[in-house]
């Protein structure tokens, strides 16, 4: 999926925690990255925004990027692994699983449904700077006061 010059590129969160919710908006901040970021509580939420996506919902986009937890309530991630491969979406999305646990076969599992990586929380900013590069190679940036970027483009304009 291409991300155009003059919109960010669309990220999911989805995460039944709170505070883990607080914390990954947090450090997606940090990162500088130029990402807009709607966060659903639940797997029965993610597939009902997906569905909608998909169909051409007015509302609703497919994102660029889906940040997924594993264990939550009304379905698991893995149960919204097994069905955004049983939609055959084209282009595949772009998944990554965030989960607390680094069990061999809980990312076995996770790749296994089409996952196209895994973090283990809790996520450091570098590392999510780094899986969004990866992800989406032409991100966007956005300079936050007093960092070294912004610094720079205030002296070289």
């Amino acid at each position: 999926m291409t991300v155009s010059a003059s919109a960010p590129p669309s990220c999911l969160l989805v995460e039944d925690s709170p505070d883990d919710a607080y914390f990954f908006q947090r450090t997606l901040k940090k990162t500088g990255s130029a990402c807009s970021l709607k966060q659903v509580p639940d797997g029965g939420a993610a597939i009902q925004f997906l569905h909608e996506a998909q169909a051409g919902g007015a509302d609703a986009q497919l994102p660029h990027i889906i940040f997924l937890d594993l264990k939550m309530p009304v379905m698991s991630g893995f149960d919204v692994l097994s069905w955004i491969q049983r939609q055959g979406f084209s282009p595949p999305l772009y998944v990554i699983v965030l989960s607390g646990s680094d069990h061999k076969a809980d990312v076995a599992r996770a790749q296994e449904l089409g996952a196209s990586d895994y973090m283990v929380k809790p996520i450091s900013v570098q590392d999510l700077k780094d899986r969004l590069e990866r992800a989406v190679p032409s991100l966007p940036r956005t300079s936050r006061p007093g960092s070294p970027e912004s610094a720079e483009t205030e002296r070289n304009p």
